[in-house]
């Protein structure tokens, strides 16, 4: 039972601090964050200019979790990693697709604010990648195709990336246009969104060397 319960706990608080990793990069003012809390910044009043690092800390932390949980029972995390990878990359599309597909005006806007694109390609784009996000999200979850959906998320990653550093190195200061459409922003939520992007891509790359299966096949004993 120990070497089940404790690596249990050890993974949940690593996705734990995972998720506060990603919401303090990205996301400063939701409930997973505490940098933006008010007993804090009483305390330290420049508690909120940190949230990167205090993202990047969390991250830490949940691979030194993983550690012990894996050396206690290596199957049972492996699985449980598995199984919370995709459910958490996966209904990460899926979010970022709704405000695009709902607005895709808004989205080719900001698209074309990266100049990356040629004209003619941008609104195809905008209309397109969302839905890509969307079923591919979906597939991460309900498939058993697990490494074609990963490798094709995989690739993602690296056009955001690659749109995130070309935004970067033209000076435009663009968010990725993830979770809101709304334009031009400081170059720093540039950064934090190239940060968040490549922290979450090593994850997604391990997905593509999992075995084929879905959710409920991880956890069937195989005889």
């Amino acid at each position: 039972m120990k070497k089940i319960i404790i690596p249990a706990l050890l993974v949940l608080l690593a996705a734990l601090f995972t998720a506060v990793c990603v919401a303090e990069i990205s996301f400063p003012e939701s409930f997973l964050t505490f940098t933006d809390q008010n007993w804090l910044l009483k305390i330290y009043p420049k508690a909120w200019k940190y949230s990167l690092e205090t993202g990047l800390s969390c991250f830490v932390i949940a691979i030194l979790l993983v550690i012990p949980a894996w050396k206690i029972n290596n199957v049972f995390t492996t699985k449980s990693l598995e199984t919370l990878l995709r459910l958490g990359i996966g209904t990460f599309f899926i979010t970022a697709s709704i405000f695009k597909i709902q607005d895709p005006l808004a989205f080719a806007t900001l698209v074309a604010q990266y100049q990356f694109l040629p004209k003619f390609i941008n609104n195809f784009f905008s209309l397109v990648y969302p839905q890509f996000e969307f079923w591919f999200g979906l597939a991460l979850i309900v498939a058993p195709f697990t490494k074609e959906t990963a490798f094709v998320i995989f690739w993602m990653f690296v056009s955001f990336i690659i749109a995130l550093a070309w935004a970067l190195a033209g000076d435009l200061g663009i968010t990725c246009g993830c979770f809101a459409l709304e334009g031009a922003q400081s170059k720093n939520e540039t950064w934090t969104s190239l940060i968040r992007d490549l922290v979450l891509i090593g994850p997604t790359f391990w997905l593509t060397l999992r075995p084929n299966r879905s959710l409920i096949g991880i956890w069937r004993k195989v005889s």
